[in-house]
């Protein structure tokens, strides 16, 4: 089965981390959506996070429900879905 990235913005819980790792959705890592330069103290992110995580799924949008399934009924707090092949 194919693997995709799924990406997505918002402030993630560790319950909703424990219910991807239950679901065996891998979180691959988070940046801050945007980074602001401040000359005393270097670059500071700020924004929501973003999260890209994998999953197994036979395209993407089953590769997007099976996410979102996964944090239910916590998607709300999420926005910018997207995803494709890793």
């Amino acid at each position: 089965m194919p693997i995709f990235a799924v990406r997505f913005k918002g402030l993630m819980t560790g319950h909703e981390r424990e219910r991807l790792t239950a679901a065996g959705i891998e979180l691959k890592g988070s940046k801050a959506s945007m980074t602001a330069g401040d000359p005393e103290t270097g670059t500071v992110g700020t924004g929501r996070p973003i999260y890209t995580v994998t999953v197994e799924a036979n395209s993407e949008s089953e590769a997007l429900a099976r996410v979102r399934a996964a944090i239910e009924p916590d998607t709300a707090n999420f926005s910018d879905w997207e995803a494709g092949p890793t």
